[in-house]
C-alpha cells in the first residue's frame, strides 16, 4: 500500500510539474539565438587569433577573416539595431571620429574595418602585433555584449521585426555599396550572411506564423530564397547588378517583412521616426517623415505657415537695406541655387566664403551649412538674416515692422492662431523654414523607375547607377535613397567628408583650398577641411560644384574623384577621408555615371509655384 501511494505521489508531481512548466517566450528564444551567434563569433575570432600567433600566411588570415565576418553579419541583424554604440566600435569606418557633444575628444578607429585594412591592403606587410591587438579589441567588445544585463527585455516581437526590416535596408544602402567592406570588397557574401541571420530569426516565429500568418511566411521565405540565390550566382563585386537586385529581390524581402509583421500584429509604438516603417520600401513617396526633422508639434509645417514662409522668402523685408531676399541667392529655376561659384556679399562687389547650396530636400538632413554649424532650419535662417555680408538684417527689428504690416499681420495671425503674440522672431524663422521643408524632391525619373515605371531609365543610366553604387564608390558618401550625407539605416546623422578640394582648376600647380570648414565651428582637428556631404539630387542644375564652386562641370567633378581627390593632386590634407586610390574609371564609365545622376532631377513642387 505504501509503495502504491509513493508511486501515485511521483506521478502526480510529474504531471503537475509538466502542467505548470513555463513555455519559453519569443524574447527568451531570441536571446538564446543571439548569445549562440555571439559565442560562434567569439570562437571564430579566437581561432583567427591563434593563426595570428602562429604567424600564418596573410592569405590564410584573409580567408579566416571572411569566415569571421560571415558570423558577425549573422549576429549583426541584432546588434546593428539594438547596440548602435557597440556597432560603431565593431564595424565603424577606419577613421578617427568625435561625438557631437564632445568634439575635443578624438576617438581612434577600431574594429573590423581597421582589421580589414591591416589584412587586405596590398601595400602593407602583415603586422602581426597590430592585427592581434585589433582582434583582442573586437573580442573585448564581444565580452561587453555577452555580459549585457536584462537582454531578454529588449527583444520584443515588434522591435525584432523592425530590426529585420532595418537589416535589409542596410544591405540595400550600405552593404552592397562596399561601405562595410571597403578594402576586401566582400560585400556580396556578407549580404548572404545577413539573409541567413534573418532566416534563422524568422524560424523562431514558426508557431505564430502557422497560427496567424502562414501565407505571409510562405511569401517571405520565398523572397529570401530568391534574393540569396541571386547573390550567390552573382558574386563579383564590380559586375554585380545592384539596381536589379534592389528592385527585384531586396525590396520584395523588405516589403514581405512589413507584411508579415502586420499580419502577426507586431505593431511598433507610435512615435516620430525618420522612416515610415509601414512604407513597402524606402523608394516610396511616403517613405520619409519630414516632420521627424522639424521642431515639436507646435511648430510643424501647416499650409498657412508654408504660404506665409513662401511670401517672406521672396520679400526683401527681412534684409537691413531692403534689397535682398532669400530668393536672391536661392532661385527656384536653378534648383534654389544662384549659379555662381560663390554668392555676392551685400556690397555686390565681394563674394561670400562658400557656394550656395540647393534648398531641395534640405529638411531631410540633421545639419545645415557646409560646416554643419546649425542643426535646425530655423537656426540657419537666423544666422543668414543676421549675417552682415548676407542680409544684414535683424529678426528682432523685423517683428515690429511685420506686426504693423497690412498683409503680414493677418498672415501671421492665421499661421500661428494659438499664439498670444503671432509675430515673434522664432515664428518668422519657423514660417520660412516651413516653406523650405515643403521643398521635397523625391519623384525623379529614378524614383519613378524604382516604383515600377520601367520606361523611366535606359541602359546607360542603369549602368551608371551600378557604377555609382559600386566601382565609383559614390554611394558610400551619397547614401541611398536621398543621395546626401544622411547615414542609413537610422537616417539620424549627417556626415561630413574631407576631400582635399583645390582652390582653382589649375592641375599643374594645384593648391589646397584655404577654407578649413567644420573645424572653425567645432575646433576639433578631426574636422579640419571637412564639409557636409551635399545632395546629388538635381545636381545637373546646381553647378558650379564643391563648397568653393571650383568645378564648373560634372565631368570635372568626376575627374577629381577618379584621381583620388586631393591625394591624386598631391595636395591632400593628412586627414583626407575620401579613399586615396584612383578609381580607374574609363571615360565611358564616367559618362554613364553622369547619365544616371541626370535621372535624379525633380523640381516639381506645389509649394513654390
Amino acid at each position: 500500500m505504501k509503495f502504491i501511494v509513493t508511486i501515485t505521489i511521483i506521478i502526480v508531481v510529474f504531471l503537475v510539474s509538466g502542467f505548470f512548466r513555463r513555455t519559453e517566450s519569443n524574447n527568451e528564444k531570441i536571446k538564446k539565438y543571439y548569445l549562440l551567434q555571439l559565442d560562434s563569433l567569439r570562437r571564430e575570432l579566437t581561432s583567427l587569433r591563434e593563426l595570428i600567433q602562429k604567424k600564418s600566411d596573410k592569405n590564410i588570415l584573409r580567408k579566416k577573416f571572411k569566415a569571421v565576418r560571415h558570423y558577425y553579419k549573422k549576429m549583426a541583424v541584432i546588434t546593428d539595431y539594438f547596440n548602435p554604440f557597440e556597432t560603431k566600435l565593431l564595424n565603424g569606418a577606419n577613421l578617427p571620429r568625435v561625438e557631437d557633444d564632445n568634439p575635443q575628444v578624438i576617438i581612434s578607429p577600431e574594429g573590423f574595418q581597421v582589421l580589414e585594412e591591416l589584412l587586405f591592403n596590398p601595400d602593407k606587410n602583415a603586422d602581426y602585433r597590430s592585427i592581434a591587438s585589433e582582434v583582442n579589441q573586437i573580442l573585448n567588445i564581444c565580452s561587453v555584449l555577452k555580459n549585457e544585463a536584462d537582454l531578454v527585455f529588449k527583444f520584443k516581437d515588434a522591435v525584432v521585426f523592425d530590426a529585420l526590416r532595418s537589416s535589409v535596408l542596410r544591405i540595400i544602402t550600405l552593404g552592397i555599396s562596399g561601405f562595410d567592406s571597403p578594402v576586401a570588397q566582400n560585400s556580396i557574401p556578407e549580404a548572404i550572411a545577413t539573409l541567413d541571420g534573418i532566416e534563422l530569426i524568422l524560424k523562431i516565429y514558426q508557431d505564430e506564423f502557422k497560427k496567424n500568418a502562414k501565407p505571409a511566411q510562405t511569401l517571405l521565405n520565398k523572397k529570401i530564397v530568391l534574393a540569396r540565390q541571386f547573390l550567390k550566382t552573382n558574386p563579383d563585386f564590380i559586375k554585380f547588378d545592384r539596381l536589379l537586385f534592389i528592385k527585384e529581390y531586396a525590396n520584395p524581402v523588405y516589403s514581405a517583412i512589413i507584411k508579415a509583421a502586420e499580419e502577426l500584429n507586431f505593431t511598433m509604438p507610435e512615435e516620430r521616426r525618420p522612416v515610415n516603417i509601414k512604407a513597402k520600401n524606402i523608394f516610396e513617396k511616403d517613405a520619409f517623415d519630414i516632420t521627424f526633422y522639424s521642431p515639436n508639434e507646435r511648430y510643424r509645417p501647416t499650409p498657412e505657415r508654408i504660404q506665409l514662409g513662401r511670401t517672406l522668402f521672396y520679400d526683401s523685408i527681412l534684409s537691413g537695406p531692403k534689397k535682398r531676399s532669400c530668393a536672391t541667392c536661392h532661385r527656384p529655376e536653378i534648383a534654389f541655387t544662384d549659379g555662381l561659384k560663390k554668392a555676392f556679399s551685400m556690397d555686390e562687389k565681394n563674394f561670400l566664403l562658400r557656394n550656395t547650396p540647393t534648398l531641395w530636400n534640405s529638411s531631410l538632413q540633421t545639419k545645415q551649412f557646409f560646416d554643419s554649424r546649425a542643426t535646425k532650419l530655423e537656426n540657419q535662417l537666423s544666422d543668414v538674416v543676421h549675417n552682415e555680408e548676407e542680409m544684414r538684417g535683424s529678426l528682432k527689428s523685423s517683428v515690429e515692422e511685420l506686426k504693423n504690416h497690412p498683409v503680414y499681420a493677418g498672415l501671421f495671425a492665421k499661421a500661428y492662431a494659438a499664439d498670444k503674440e503671432p509675430v515673434t522672431e522664432y515664428n518668422i524663422a519657423n514660417a520660412i523654414s516651413s516653406f523650405v521643408r515643403s521643398l521635397i524632391s523625391l519623384n525623379s525619373r529614378f524614383d519613378q523607375y524604382m516604383r515600377g515605371n520601367e520606361t523611366k531609365m535606359n541602359v546607360q543610366e542603369k549602368k551608371g547607377f551600378n557604377l555609382f553604387m559600386g566601382k565609383a564608390k559614390c554611394a558610400t558618401c551619397h547614401f541611398l535613397p536621398l543621395f546626401n550625407g544622411l547615414v542609413p539605416p537610422e537616417f539620424t546623422e549627417t556626415e561630413s567628408e574631407i576631400l582635399g578640394i583645390p582652390s582653382t582648376k589649375d592641375s599643374l600647380q594645384p593648391v589646397l583650398d584655404k577654407d578649413k570648414g567644420k573645424i572653425n565651428f567645432t575646433g576639433s582637428t578631426v574636422h579640419e577641411f571637412a564639409f557636409k556631404t551635399p545632395s546629388v539630387r538635381n545636381i545637373v542644375l546646381t553647378a558650379p560644384y564643391m563648397h568653393n564652386g571650383v568645378f564648373d562641370t560634372l565631368e570635372e567633378v568626376m575627374d577629381f574623384y577618379n584621381k583620388g581627390g586631393g591625394s591624386g593632386l598631391k595636395i591632400a590634407p593628412a586627414n583626407q577621408t575620401l579613399p586615396q586610390d584612383k578609381l580607374n574609371l574609363s571615360k565611358k564609365e564616367i559618362s554613364d555615371i553622369i547619365a544616371f545622376m541626370k535621372t535624379l532631377t525633380d523640381t516639381v513642387s506645389r509649394s513654390y509655384q
